[in-house]
């Protein structure tokens, strides 16, 4: 990406996320009365403001058309679209920026190709919020990073993101560790068999409840987050070692390399043994 800024202040050194789903980092930056910056980003980006600002911030896209405010927001950019970011006042801000290819990540939710070359600018959502949140704290894990589960995170607020406003994540009861709870035990756990009473449990909730919550928290019900939490781990297994795929299928937790192969595909695009020539 490039960018030129004036009374922008970077504030220490970005967390960050980095693979082949796409590359998260999360800034902190001071920002000084009239400040401005212009940015343009070769891959398609989500920047994400996780908390409220002291003054109004407004981003421009290349038509001229313009959104403003100092609450938390979401803003969508195309590849190349060029967007020009001001501030009125003096304000710190936290954000997270994510670069995505679209071509590399496999089918997502809401990623037509009229939903990756349109703009959104500073737009609500308490899912998107919710999703960024977690990937965050992920990556300020001490150790390194976010482990098998930043690029379900990814994906996932990729899709909650283009497809934002949806009123489900309006009505969902799930506090943040609620949240963090159910989705850091499914990752834990993805290679055997998760029953929703213990992911109920675990949050308090009753298991219809919980399964209604989940969802529209993150757009995803709990067996699908499981699934892609399992092909990711088979991704992991592909392109770390030489073991079969059979090996592969049964240490992710699939019924049969027939039942891998089809997940894998459907999530990925590809078979795992294209997917792993591809990686090597």
């Amino acid at each position: 990406m490039t960018a030129q800024r004036h009374g922008v202040a970077v504030v220490g050194e970005p967390s960050a996320h980095v693979s082949d789903v796409g590359l998260v980092e999360v800034w902190r930056a001071r920002c000084e009365p009239g400040a401005t910056g212009d940015y343009v980003s070769l891959d398609p980006r989500l920047f994400i403001v996780l908390e409220p600002l002291d003054a109004d911030m407004a981003l421009t896209g290349r038509d001229g058309g313009a959104a403003a405010t100092r609450d938390r927001s979401v803003s969508f950019v195309p590849a190349g679209e060029p967007v020009r970011l001001t501030v009125e006042g003096a304000t710190e801000i936290r954000h997270l920026d994510l670069h995505f290819d679209a071509s590399r990540i496999g089918p997502v939710a809401g990623m037509k190709d009229v939903a990756v070359s349109l703009p959104r600018l500073m737009f609500v959502d308490e899912r998107v919020q919710r999703m960024a949140r977690l990937l965050e704290a992920a990556c300020a894990r001490p150790g390194g990073g976010p482990g098998l589960y930043g690029d379900d995170l990814v994906i996932a607020l990729i899709s909650a993101a283009l497809n934002g406003g949806d009123a489900g994540a309006r009505r969902s009861l799930l506090s943040d560790r609620q949240l963090s709870l159910s989705v850091d035990f499914i990752e834990a756990h993805c290679a055997r068999s998760i029953r929703l009473q213990e992911l109920a449990e675990l949050t308090g909730l009753t298991e219809s409840y919980f399964s209604h919550a989940f969802k529209a928290a993150t757009g995803t019900p709990p067996h699908r987050w499981q699934l892609q939490a399992q092909v990711r781990r088979a991704k992991d297994m592909l392109s770390r070692s030489s073991i079969s795929l059979t090996e592969v299928a049964f240490a992710a937790g699939f019924a049969d390399q027939p039942h891998f192969t089809r997940v894998f595909k459907s999530a990925t695009g590809k078979t795992p043994a294209a997917w792993r020539a591809g990686v090597r």
